[in-house]
């Protein structure tokens, strides 16, 4: 991972042209940043931003580094905070807007819903198609509706999507069928799994996510009780800055439950 990363990403912004009119703002000043674009964004942001930079900043977007691995971290809050400041925002905008998406004891219980399970269950021959694709496209680590990753870059955009524009198409239709919001992820934290996410919310600083997870190596810590033991694991490891649990499903695929701070 270079730090040359945040100047390209410094550049994109710059060429953004709602981005040049931003000012620094607090919540007294936040309606500055209300725009025509900005409708698009969600409500729990600290104030609303414009939804191109939203889409790039958002969990699981293009400029989540940390979905390669949580090592990434650092690097990740470096450029939201270059980003930001390039965009016009001051040092107390960017930590009401990182608040603003840290998870809540409240968020991490709302993710144990019945309808993740239910849904396996009616949907589990398209996800195992979607899983055979990804196999064969193991070198795409992260495939959106918007954007891609391959192993060896992670700008975007790019002139090698890492497959045909045909193929897909073919994973955007699969994703919209199998109500995946974020589509896939591969991470270095779990070698070897395939990461299916039907639920984000937060920013790249932090956030919540859950949906379906293939690995054939067992994953832990196992729960069966995720709307506890999510939280319990993230207390008991609060310098992690991360935490997931795994319920299983059937034979290598559970749901899966994670909070980011």
């Amino acid at each position: 991972m270079s730090y040359t990363r945040s100047l390209l990403a410094i550049v994109v912004v710059f060429m953004l042209p709602m981005l040049a009119h931003a000012q620094s703002a607090d919540t007294a000043t936040s309606n500055q940043f209300i725009s025509a674009d900005a409708a698009n964004v969600p409500q729990w942001l600290a104030f609303p931003i414009p939804s191109a930079l939203y889409e790039k900043w958002r969990k699981y977007g293009q400029w989540d580094y940390k979905q390669q691995g949580f090592q990434y971290r650092d690097f990740t809050l470096f450029n939201f905070g270059a980003t930001g400041r390039a965009a016009g925002l001051d040092e107390k905008s960017l930590a009401a807007l990182a608040g603003s998406s840290e998870p809540t004891r409240d968020d991490a219980r709302s993710l144990d819903s019945p309808e993740l399970r239910v849904n396996f269950l009616q949907d589990s021959e398209g996800l195992e198609k979607l899983r055979a694709m990804a196999m064969q496209d193991a070198h795409v680590i992260r495939i959106a509706a918007d954007f891609t990753w391959v192993d060896t870059d992670t700008k975007w955009p790019r002139d090698d999507v890492g497959f045909s524009e045909a193929r897909w198409s073919e994973y955007r239709s699969a994703f919209k069928e199998l109500h995946l919001l974020e589509g896939i992820v591969r991470t270095e934290d779990f070698p070897g799994a395939i990461f299916f996410i039907t639920r984000a919310k937060g920013l790249c600083t932090g956030g919540s996510s859950a949906g379906y997870v293939f690995s054939a190596v067992q994953l832990t810590p196992i729960t069966r009780s995720p709307r506890d033991d999510l939280d319990n694991e993230a207390r008991k490891k609060q310098s992690k800055h991360y935490a997931y649990v795994f319920e299983p499903l059937r034979a290598n695929w559970y749901a899966f439950y994670e909070i980011d701070w």
